[in-house]
């Protein structure tokens, strides 16, 4: 594994990555809320791209927590 040379970076950006994740899903479901049949064609990929982006989410937080030791 690689050695992480800047830390506080690192972690920085990886939180800056899964707000950006859930900040477009949000806008994603409030575009749909506003206007659903311009999104009735692609609703095969918003699927997709919500589970991507939760899943992106999702390790990020459970990676962050894995090295947490439990008292």
């Amino acid at each position: 594994m690689t050695e992480i040379l800047n830390k506080t970076a690192y972690q920085k950006n990886r939180r800056y990555m899964a707000w950006c994740a859930l900040g477009m899903m949000l806008i994603t479901t409030f575009a749909i809320i506003v206007s659903p049949e311009r999104f009735v064609k692609v609703d095969s990929i918003i699927m997709m791209m919500y589970g991507s982006l939760s899943a992106l989410v999702g390790s990020y937080f459970g990676f962050a927590n894995k090295n947490v030791s439990k008292n």
